[in-house]
């Protein structure tokens, strides 16, 4: 099978949805002792418990040593940003045990907890995405 024709069929099987990137929450300055006690943390707090349930849920069926090592660190992260991280060795696990097209399932579903922004061509990508277009 020539090299375009493969390169064609395996396009036809993704989907031609517009594709976006999912990106990590920006890390947060500390905060002060009185604004934990209005409650203002508590919608932060909740989303964060949130998705460390979902984390661990999504690798729930595995028993290996890391997949529990894994488990604990999720258990313990204490930012959305920290969690973040995670994705990566929570996919491996699952594509290690599984496959890759499960894997990429339970990490979409997963992506639900952070922001999404449209991918960007390599010409149009700023150099800090911090900055916006700007360059550093």
């Amino acid at each position: 099978m020539p090299l375009p024709t493969l390169h064609r069929l395996l396009n036809s099987l993704l989907p031609s949805a517009p594709r976006a990137e999912t990106c990590p929450p920006l890390l947060r300055p500390y905060r002060s002792p009185w604004v934990r006690r209005l409650g203002f943390d508590r919608a932060r707090r909740e989303a964060l418990a949130a998705a460390r349930i979902d984390f661990v849920e999504a690798i729930r069926d595995l028993r290996t040593p890391a997949a529990l090592d894994t488990k604990s660190s999720i258990v313990v992260a204490r930012s959305m940003h920290e969690l973040w991280h995670f994705r990566g060795q929570v996919f491996g696990l699952i594509a290690c045990r599984h496959n890759q097209a499960e894997a990429a399932r339970r990490v979409a579903k997963l992506d639900c907890h952070f922001a999404r922004r449209p991918r960007r061509s390599g010409a149009n990508a700023p150099t800090n995405p911090l900055l916006g277009d700007q360059s550093a």
